[in-house]
């Protein structure tokens, strides 16, 4: 069972990963501009129902990986521009 979770996490950080990445510019300034999900809600939408259909609905419901993922991503983006 433990093998499950990791594997959740590990998803979730890829997807998170790769919706920084790709998403970058938008990102920056939807931060800056303090609308993100305005942004990019569609586009976050997407990246957490990929999350839901490849992780089971067991692990869903004892862990906050895709979340807990993407808020810290974006805290330690929003730091890096404020630093700026």
């Amino acid at each position: 069972m433990r093998e499950s979770y990791e594997k959740a996490e590990r998803l979730a950080r890829t997807i998170v990963a790769d919706f920084f990445l790709y998403n970058q510019d938008k990102v920056d300034r939807a931060i800056k501009e303090d609308n993100l999900f305005n942004v990019l809600g569609t586009e976050i939408e997407d990246s957490e129902k990929f999350y839901n259909e490849n992780v089971p609905l067991k692990v869903r419901q004892n862990s906050n990986y895709f979340w807990d993922t993407f808020f810290n991503r974006l805290v330690t983006r929003e730091a890096q521009i404020l630093e700026q």
